[in-house]
């Protein structure tokens, strides 16, 4: 019974996962492609001012593609690599990523809700990560 309770919360990070990665694909598909976001302009949420300001970039890279990566990494820890530290560590730096863009949106005065999504995501997969890793102890 407690191996099916494990193997749930991994299916639900693989499941988190990808909905993260489908995110940050459609925001990437933005950037490079023209692809319409389909968001709130105006008022406290909006996602296009905090996408295309400033801190929508790190080192001229759209921090979706960031996104992608990280989403990509976590399937493949997930599916590929055995030690849940390693999921930990991924996942701890996904939330310290986080904190970066937080700040951002702060300093933009706006929120993105694609990016509340992906916030919400990565937190849960370091929540679930860190239950796995002490149900491994």
């Amino acid at each position: 019974m407690n191996k099916i309770k494990l193997k749930s919360k991994k299916g639900a990070m693989v499941i988190l996962a990808i909905l993260g990665l489908l995110i940050s694909i459609y925001l990437t598909t933005y950037h490079f492609l023209g692809v319409p976001l389909a968001c709130s302009t105006s008022g406290l949420i909006n996602c296009n001012n905090v996408i295309n300001s400033p801190y929508g970039y790190i080192f001229g890279i759209p921090v979706a593609v960031y996104g992608i990566a990280f989403f990509i990494a976590e399937l493949i820890v997930l599916y590929f690599i055995k030690d849940i530290f390693a999921k930990v560590f991924l996942n701890g730096i996904g939330v310290i990523g986080i904190v970066y863009f937080l700040y951002s949106e702060y300093m933009v005065g706006n929120i993105c809700e694609y990016c509340t999504a992906v916030h919400l995501i990565t937190i849960t997969l370091f929540i679930l990560s860190v239950y796995l890793y002490k149900k491994k102890l």
